[in-house]
């Protein structure tokens, strides 16, 4: 669904006006100066700009920014422009994504723009086809490169949380520490919280300790590729050479799932993995949730598939 923000408010109030000041309050202009869609990147910054023509200078106005923005958003030249609503919105969140208006009244006129902003990039976990915690500090750092992402920062993975992101799984993330993103407090994933929901914070770590990682990439597209009797890893790679394309990192599936993209069918990637992306959860499809699922060779959920066993496919073709 489509949600819509109002992220600016400026009431100038009314006051005894004659006839010649009541025609030119319609003079009133609000424009953002800006092509659609404005695309921006989860936990990062937003600046929207946020003009307005107004036939008299404000006399002392008022400002409203919405609750859920609160701590996050302000209106950047605003203290020396009233007329310049700029806004600025920190720690962007999946939820961010909308449309966005900076609405003006002043008196019995009111004038306003829209535009849509998409926040673009997920964050994921992503372990060793070996084990669960094999990564150093570095070998996480080259994992998520090689997988086609790279990897998180602390305030990616918090923005994640903040969407809805949860993981019982502690990973690096790029300034060195390990942390984890826990919705439902529950045994084996306190941490550093007993009891309460939030991202667990091991602290900066001895880079050669071995755990998990977290990684982030921002969207790209992917398209499913099937036949009756599926794939070998080999001629899942030699289907995505045919049709102009190759098989998908696991990062660019992930970014295809934060896009949308959902099929309750697993399939190779290139890094020898096979998962499906699930926007709608259903019990056949892996439970409850929405999500990447990841085929393992062993229960543990160690191991990926070997490369002889037959499976779909996900493949990635550049738009250029």
């Amino acid at each position: 669904p489509v949600l819509l923000f109002v992220i600016c408010l400026l009431v100038l109030p009314s006051s005894s006006t004659t006839h010649h000041e009541s025609d030119d309050s319609k003079l009133l202009q609000v424009t953002i100066p800006t092509t659609p869609p404005v695309l921006a990147v989860l936990g990062g910054s937003l600046t929207l700009p946020c003009l307005v023509s107004l036939t008299h200078p404000p006399p002392s106005p008022s400002t409203n920014v919405s609750e859920a923005y609160k701590d996050r958003a302000c209106l950047l030249n605003y203290a020396h422009s009233p007329a310049d609503l700029t806004l600025q919105l920190h720690n962007l969140r999946k939820s961010d994504t909308g449309f966005y208006r900076c609405e003006v009244q002043q008196g019995l006129e009111d004038a306003n723009d829209v535009v849509p902003v998409k926040v673009q990039g997920v964050v994921f976990h992503y372990r060793d086809a070996s084990s669960r915690y094999a990564f150093t500090f570095e070998q996480a750092r080259e994992a998520c490169n090689e997988i086609g992402a790279e990897i998180a920062t602390p305030e990616q993975l918090l923005a994640a949380y903040q969407s809805g992101y949860e993981q019982c799984d502690a990973g690096w993330l790029s300034d060195g520490s390990v942390r984890y993103p826990i919705q439902m407090p529950r045994d084996g994933c306190f941490g550093d919280m007993d009891g309460l929901p939030g991202v667990r914070n091991y602290g900066l770590l001895e880079p050669d300790e071995l755990y998990d990682v977290y990684c982030f990439v921002e969207n790209i597209e992917v398209f499913h590729g099937s036949t009756p009797k599926h794939f070998t890893f080999w001629e899942a790679k030699a289907y995505c050479l045919s049709h102009g394309a190759e098989l998908a990192t696991t990062a660019q599936l992930y970014a295809a799932w934060n896009d949308g993209l959902n099929h309750c069918s697993p399939g190779w990637l290139a890094d020898g993995s096979v998962r499906y992306p699930i926007v709608t959860p259903r019990e056949r499809c892996g439970g409850g949730e929405p999500g990447v699922r990841t085929v393992y060779r062993y229960s543990n959920q160690t191991g990926f598939p070997e490369v002889h066993t037959h499976h779909e496919v996900y493949c990635f073709r550049s738009k250029s």
